[in-house]
């Protein structure tokens, strides 16, 4: 008996390191996304760049952080006080068991000061 829950105790062990093996990553790129898009946001506050042209330098830069994106997923706004950038995405993560999809959204606003 000794035995069988000194292999149980591997097993669900070694299974959580599996799942935050699996899992965290994808958390970790959604923090560092989130930082990028900020400074998309303090940077184009003041240029005068198309919202395609924005819309072009967020999905470069998720690509770097794995993150694939469409134009239309990026949701770019204008105001008198500043701009503000708004991104929902999912991560498909492939388990041995059961596939999961994560669902993020990532927003950053720039108010410029007077």
């Amino acid at each position: 008996m000794g035995k069988v829950k000194a292999l149980l105790a591997l097993l669900i062990i070694f299974g959580g390191i599996y799942i935050g093996w699996k899992l965290i990553p994808p958390y970790f790129h959604n923090y560092e996304f989130q930082d990028e898009l900020d400074e998309i946001a303090r940077h184009n506050s003041y240029t005068h760049n198309s919202d395609e042209d924005i819309r072009a330098t967020v999905i470069k830069q998720a690509s770097t952080l794995d993150i694939a994106l469409k134009e239309e997923q990026i949701i770019v706004s204008r105001n008198v006080d500043g701009m503000g950038i708004s991104v929902h995405y999912q991560i498909h993560v492939d388990m041995l068991v059961h596939p999961v999809d994560l669902s993020f959204t990532a927003n950053s606003m720039n108010k410029r000061p007077y």
